[in-house]
């Protein structure tokens, strides 16, 4: 692990959102199994993010979740898929990822500070 820092300032440019995951479905195409998630996110609107969380969550229990994720990373080409927003996550015991969630129901779009 890098322990690489950086300044308070450079942290700040971080946007952290929370969403609602509004529709989850496979892609296929990626070429580790991972979700397709499309969050909503309130005022800053809707998005689409890949998500390799296939171990922990089956897509029917995925919508309705609220999420953190960073928004103003720029987008990731997935083959033809554009992954518009990272969404935030833990690895587990077993190295697979765990979604970070907001611990109550909070209104989209709420910046994580």
């Amino acid at each position: 692990m890098s322990r690489e820092k950086i300044n308070i300032d450079q942290f700040n440019k971080l946007k952290l959102l929370v969403g609602t995951i509004e529709k989850a479905e496979n892609f296929p195409e990626a070429k580790k199994l991972a979700y397709k998630l499309y969050i909503n996110f309130g005022s800053y609107g809707k998005k689409w993010s890949s998500a390799q969380i296939t171990e922990n969550y089956k897509i029917d229990e995925l919508n309705g979740m609220q999420i953190i994720a960073a928004v103003n990373l720029g987008n990731k080409k997935i083959g033809k898929f554009t992954s518009e927003v990272l969404v935030m996550g833990v690895d587990d015991n077993n190295s697979n990822v765990l979604l970070l969630q907001p611990d109550k129901k909070i209104q989209n779009g709420a910046q994580v500070n």
